[in-house]
């Protein structure tokens, strides 16, 4: 319990400084109310505007609400006190609530990432194992130079090469579209569920991962397999299948873990570029139309969201290295 009630503390402290930068960055950028008004601003609209977003209040007010509706103990809708929501404010472009927004976009955002995630970590772990397992031979020379190859190539090439090739040139063959959500409306059954477009972006945010996921596993296991109980285990008769599971793999799993929980919280942000090409509908795609518009508030909240999964994935990965390996927590 010291041990997690350290670690929760730490990311608390993270997050508190996350969600000062954001406010702090997002307060310099020029006037929001002259941006929305048009060409044809006119004074009273500049006004009304910031009123209503609170924007003519001075800086240091405006952060002490900020981060008051962000604390999830308060005044409720029906006037007691007790847990709440998180307020993100309203958007500048229909004065919307941002909640509302993410909430409705993350669902697929977090789909994408778990399913690209899952898909590297369970290839990655095989294929490295694998290759350490054989030792030295020109298919894993082969393996890793498609890892560096994998590792260089920017997400956003990756994307367009994918949906061109397997969802036009190879379309006949693969049956997969280029683009599409991952609800589509049928005009006789309604809203369904399409994981058919869930395939070429989830390998395409997948890619990166998987090739970091390889080289790490293989080197980790390589350090494991030189260890002096690998050779005792190997003296006493052990098949090589029970060293691999009994012995290798857990051992070689804290820098696997360490590189997925990074990994995966990037993913969050860094699906922009890939939910943008493949027109799938989350919470990268909102956060490019929020940019583009100038809708500071959703633009912040997409951030604070991913940078509270960012702190709690940490969390999460600190427990497990304090499993997988208990001198962690001494």
């Amino acid at each position: 319990m010291r041990f997690l009630l350290h670690r929760l503390l730490q990311g608390l402290g993270v997050l508190l400084g996350t969600l000062t930068l954001v406010f702090v960055i997002f307060s310099w950028v020029p006037d929001p109310a002259r941006e929305h008004a048009g060409q044809h601003e006119n004074e009273e609209v500049v006004h009304a505007f910031r009123v209503k977003h609170g924007l003519d209040k001075p800086l240091h007010i405006r952060y002490i609400y900020f981060l008051g509706d962000l604390i999830p103990v308060g005044a409720r809708e029906d006037g007691s006190v007790g847990l709440r929501a998180p307020d993100l404010g309203n958007s500048f472009d229909d004065n919307s609530s941002v909640n509302g927004k993410i909430i409705n976009a993350l669902p697929a955002t977090l789909l994408l990432a778990c399913v690209a995630m899952l898909f590297a970590t369970i290839f990655g772990i095989a294929i490295g194992l694998s290759l350490a397992m054989r030792g030295p031979s020109k298919l894993g020379d082969f393996v890793l130079s498609l890892c560096a190859l994998g590792m260089s190539a920017p997400s956003f090439v990756v994307a367009i090469l994918v949906a061109w090739l397997f969802g036009y040139i190879l379309h006949s063959y693969t049956g997969l579209p280029m683009t599409g959500g991952m609800i589509v409306v049928d005009p006789f059954d309604g809203p369904k569920l399409a994981l058919a477009h869930l395939i070429l972006p989830a390998f395409t945010l997948g890619v990166r991962p998987l090739a970091v996921i390889i080289q790490l596993s293989r080197n980790s296991a390589l350090d494991v397999l030189t260890q002096p109980y690998i050779r005792t285990a190997r003296a006493k008769g052990l098949s090589s299948t029970r060293i691999l599971f009994k012995h290798v793999l857990r051992n070689s799993l804290n820098p696997v873990l360490t590189a997925t929980s990074g990994w995966f919280a990037s993913m969050l942000a860094g699906a922009v570029f890939v939910e943008f090409v493949f027109g799938w509908k989350g919470m990268g795609l909102l956060m490019f139309k929020a940019l583009e518009g100038g809708d500071l508030p959703v633009v912040m909240g997409c951030t604070i969201v991913v940078a509270t999964i960012f702190v709690l994935v940490n969390l999460l990965v600190d427990i497990l290295y304090s499993v997988l390996d208990p001198r962690v927590r001494q």
